[in-house]
């Protein structure tokens, strides 16, 4: 089986340093590193049964999404998103919940995170991503895949396949009795959109458009100068209009008349004393 793994946080020979399992940490939470090695414990058991002509993709970021598929297992038989899982301990999964053992109640209770719809919303962004690149995926299976041998799940139809840490040989066998629905160009083309993705093209920018081509601008719609009203000349009064003239005369008048109510109360009470 061919792995691509295109995290960020593992070196060249697959190793995720103290540095880099902190910086990890910090971004995804602190199942992070746990998943990341439930993800090696799960490659080498399917590696052990499927041959090249399946490849399996690890921590793939959708472009133009915040979507981070953690494993996608390309087939002859299909397109499988794999959501692996270190959890430890009792579940139930029933439709598309998620419960957890309770030993003290000695009930199932919900459980958070939702390990089941994860994997059920991871596969569904996938799908969609790959019809944006113009893909329709005749098959696509959402698989929880634990890596814990303690952890058991009782399964009451669950939307999700899930597959426990002493069945994935099991199921990587079964996987190839499938009947094949993808040649290796077909494999090659979807992994090719995940890896080098297709990009939209920028829009071109609009050339500038001449005062011909500029619809918005239409000469026809201004007036002819023969059909314009005929302005008449404004009478002034020196540099000032006839309207200026007026107000500054009234303006005069007014100020005029304070004097004289001014003076005529000062001297006026000046005589009559």
């Amino acid at each position: 089986m061919l792995i691509n793994d295109r995290s960020k946080f593992r070196d060249e020979q697959g190793v995720i340093s103290l540095e880099q399992r902190i910086l990890g940490t910090l971004k995804h939470g602190f199942d992070w590193y746990g998943e990341m090695g439930a993800q090696e414990f799960i490659s080498r058991k399917i590696g052990r049964v499927l041959g090249d002509e399946h490849t399996l993709l690890r921590n793939v970021p959708l472009v133009g999404t915040d979507v981070l598929a953690p494993m996608i297992l390309f087939s002859p038989q299909g397109v499988r998103l794999i959501q692996p899982s270190a959890a430890r301990g009792n579940f139930r999964a029933s439709e598309d919940q998620w419960m957890s053992f309770n030993s003290r109640t000695r009930h199932f209770k919900p459980a958070q995170p939702n390990l089941q719809f994860r994997a059920l919303a991871l596969a569904r962004g996938l799908r969609r991503y790959f019809e944006a690149q113009g893909f329709a995926l005749p098959e696509l299976e959402a698989l929880l895949v634990f890596s814990n041998p303690q952890t058991l799940v009782d399964r009451a139809n669950p939307q999700a396949r899930i597959v426990l840490a002493d069945a994935i040989e099991h199921f990587a066998s079964s996987l190839q009795e499938r009947q094949q629905i993808m040649d290796q160009e077909d494999i090659q083309m979807l992994v090719d959109a995940l890896v080098n993705p297709k990009l939209p093209e920028p829009e071109p920018v609009p050339e500038p458009m001449t005062q011909q081509e500029d619809k918005s601008f239409d000469s026809q719609a201004l007036r002819p100068m023969d059909v314009r009203p005929e302005l008449r000349p404004v009478r002034r009064i020196g540099s000032f209009s006839m309207k200026q003239a007026l107000l500054l005369g009234a303006m005069a008048l007014f100020e005029f008349a304070v004097l004289l109510a001014i003076g005529f109360t000062v001297f006026g009470d000046r005589l009559l004393n």
